[in-house]
């Protein structure tokens, strides 16, 4: 009895796996419903230490911040900590605040994404578009709640970066998984992590960005819809900083303009 049993379900396993396409068995990541995210979809075989792709010498680095209007007291500290570690000026953008029922360049795709998750994701798009217009072939993007580290020089020496790199994370720890990518650059491919407070992009990634953003929308906050839409990469350790946070964030003007806490944050 017992081993008619087993022969009947090993007969079933056997006859559903025969009948369903691989394709259907394999989750890439967490549907991108606003709040969570799983795997990079660009997730790949890593080269052998050997092996390098092509690789570019990041240089001529230019800057832009993210900022909103209302946090004035943010652009004002970060242009001071500019002037404190003696990095060139950067150009301010303009943040974000979304209003319903107006008509942006992004589609929004999710009823599940929160306003200002939303608008974040927006003022990024918008940032790769400051990008893509300059004349500096490399980029760093900074919101304005970043902590610049003084032992970092963000205008280089620089590691190499794969040539296939959409953008660039600082912020090591903040990232899950990585691997790393040759013998010859520090950079590591990452495929799972949270946080867009600062990364480096040169205009050819910038412009692969844009194009994705407004074919296919926006429908995760921007630190998860990276993991499905670029290639993403990061920093072997931390260039950059963030103050530490909690859930709700009580520093974070997006989760005040989300109604998640009661106090706006200088």
């Amino acid at each position: 009895m017992v081993s008619t049993s087993i022969w009947l379900f090993t007969s079933i396993v056997l006859f559903f796996f025969s009948s369903v396409p691989i394709h259907k068995l394999v989750v890439e990541g967490a549907q991108e419903t606003g709040r969570h995210h799983q795997k990079n979809k660009y997730s790949k075989d890593v080269n052998s230490p050997d092996e390098c792709p092509p690789l570019l010498q990041p240089d001529d680095i230019g800057f832009f911040v993210i900022n909103l209007d209302r946090s004035v007291k943010r652009l004002e500290r970060m242009r001071q900590r500019f002037d404190e570690l003696g990095l060139p000026q950067f150009e301010r953008v303009p943040g974000v605040e979304y209003k319903r029922g107006k008509r942006y360049s992004v589609p929004l795709k999710s009823k599940y994404l929160k306003p200002a998750d939303y608008g974040t994701a927006l003022a990024h798009y918008k940032a790769w578009k400051y990008v893509y217009a300059s004349r500096k072939r490399w980029s760093i993007i900074i919101e304005d709640d970043a902590q610049l580290l003084s032992n970092v020089s963000l205008t280089g020496p620089w590691p190499l970066v794969p040539k296939d790199a959409d953008l660039v994370l600082l912020r090591h720890s903040s990232m899950f998984e990585t691997a790393p990518v040759c013998e010859r650059t520090s950079v590591l491919k990452a495929s799972w992590g949270f946080g867009m407070v600062g990364y480096l992009v040169n205009r050819a990634g910038a412009g692969r960005m844009i194009k994705e953003a407004e074919q296919s929308g926006f429908s995760s906050p921007i630190d998860g819809y990276i993991w499905y839409h670029c290639n993403v990469y990061v920093m072997g350790e931390d260039w950059i900083s963030h103050a530490p946070c909690e859930n709700p964030c009580p520093t974070s003007i997006r989760t005040f303009l989300n109604g998640e806490i009661n106090d706006e944050p200088d």
